[in-house]
């Protein structure tokens, strides 16, 4: 049975009683000739995806066109394998981080915006944000964009680096991390920096807070778990 692009019945479907049916369910016979309808399963979800999937080229933009599937794994088969089993797991639903590191050019915004793609398809409340950019708003533009962010219960940041990690912003980023890690609730950054840099960066105390929960993983690397209480997804 398929679904039609265009329904002519507007996914409803349209039926007649018999005269068991109207018997069995003490039908007066008047309405032996009514056409009633009942909304078709296909027809709803097929709604539901193609309302998912417009928020997927919401959120993402022209980045939406990143999957697992167009991904080429080839170089990065552990950052690949893990970033299918953070997915296939759901783990954002478990309070999963992940952090993803390495150069320019390897893949970690397409894997980044594969996994918010996945999520929203699968109909979690998941959103993307590129942190350099977000730094260069004003103070109360940025920090509105943050606070907004804990909304979320799977948040992709975007190219996590010096630009993007001002003295004035920092308060705000971490409170976005205490926020969802209050809430139990996922988040995913790529950064460019050495995973050493990157946690002299953040500090000790937001590190301390990563450490509860992330697994990091480099581009062409093998993975690294911050702490194993917590990443059980990752096993």
């Amino acid at each position: 049975m398929t679904c039609q692009e265009n329904c002519p019945y507007d996914g409803k479907i349209p039926y007649r009683l018999t005269s068991e049916g109207l018997n069995e369910y003490g039908i007066n016979e008047k309405y032996a000739n009514m056409i009633f309808t009942y909304e078709c399963p296909l027809y709803q979800q097929k709604k539901l995806m193609a309302k998912r999937n417009q928020r997927v080229q919401r959120v993402l933009g022209p980045l939406s066109v990143h999957s697992l599937n167009n991904f080429d794994s080839a170089a990065n088969p552990v950052a690949f394998d893990l970033v299918k089993k953070y997915v296939s797991k759901k783990a954002w639903q478990q309070g999963g981080w992940l952090i993803i590191y390495g150069k320019y050019g390897t893949g970690k915004t397409h894997l980044l915006s594969a996994i918010i793609h996945e999520a929203i398809m699968g109909g979690t409340l998941a959103t993307f944000a590129n942190l350099a950019k977000i730094s260069t708003l004003d103070f109360g533009e940025a920090k509105s964009q943050l606070s907004q962010l804990a909304d979320y219960d799977l948040v992709g940041i975007d190219d996590f680096g010096i630009e993007s990690t001002q003295n004035w912003l920092m308060p705000n980023i971490f409170r976005l991390f205490d926020d969802l890690n209050e809430g139990n609730k996922g988040l995913v950054i790529t950064t460019n920096l050495p995973i050493d840099e990157f946690e002299k960066l953040l500090g000790e105390r937001i590190k301390d807070r990563l450490v509860q929960h992330a697994v990091v993983v480099a581009m062409k690397g093998t993975s690294k778990r911050m702490d194993l209480r917590n990443v059980s997804w990752a096993d």
